[in-house]
């Protein structure tokens, strides 16, 4: 009887431990950083990996200029990733690796309203018409970083750290115009110069540096 007692104890003990460890390893955050602003779920398998879910957005508008043409330029980020994290030397300190399902891209529009050069020709602005603009980015993009995580397998609040890397890849760019004589072949070559100049201008952008700050709750 004392045997079973004991044994019963033991396991009622186990259960309520199991049932804190496991209300402390769930945790949901928000970030802000040049992914966008972060929404995120995280669990701690154990001590020292952890599994999390995020989702980012963000847009702004911007002019910019790009061989001599100004275009209004709209960044638009929307990112969504699953992230392991491995936790070094019994601390906050972690090394974080994944991919993102990416649909991050930049518009640009152009209505010039003086003669403006196009692939290093002169062209009037009915010639010209609107250009249209847009980069785009491969969908699946992994992710390399490292990161900290205060108060780190304790319960209540505490601070987040990411520096990495999404590599996108090359931005895929397109470029049209609609005016008087853009479907000829000699505009339709200065539109591609035009185009390799702007992806030339974007081209960093494969390597997209992932940094961001936030809060998160543990329970």
């Amino acid at each position: 009887m004392i045997r079973r007692n004991l044994a019963v104890a033991i396991a009622a003990s186990a259960v309520l431990y199991a049932g804190a460890a496991a209300a402390q390893q769930t945790s949901v955050g928000v970030s802000a950083g040049t992914p966008g602003i972060g929404l995120e779920l995280g669990y701690d398998l154990n001590d020292t990996i952890g599994l999390s879910a995020n989702g980012n957005f963000f847009s702004m508008s911007k002019d910019v200029e790009s061989d001599g043409t100004n275009y209004d330029g709209k960044l638009k980020l929307f990112s969504m990733g699953l992230l392991g994290d491995f936790y070094m030397f019994d601390s906050g300190f972690r090394l974080t690796g994944g991919a993102y399902y990416n649909k991050n891209r930049v518009n640009l529009t152009a209505t010039p309203t003086s003669n403006t050069e196009i692939g290093g020709t002169i062209y009037t602005p009915a010639e010209i018409g609107s250009l249209t603009g847009r980069a785009r980015y491969n969908k699946f993009t992994p992710y390399a970083g490292l990161g900290y995580t205060s108060n780190r397998g304790e319960p209540g609040l505490s601070f987040v750290f990411d520096a990495g890397v999404m590599f996108q890849g090359r931005p895929d760019i397109t470029l049209t115009g609609n005016g008087a004589i853009t479907s000829t072949p000699g505009f339709q070559a200065d539109l591609e110069r035009e185009r390799q100049e702007i992806a030339d201008d974007l081209k960093w952008t494969r390597f997209y540096p992932a940094v961001r700050l936030g809060v998160a709750y543990r329970f």
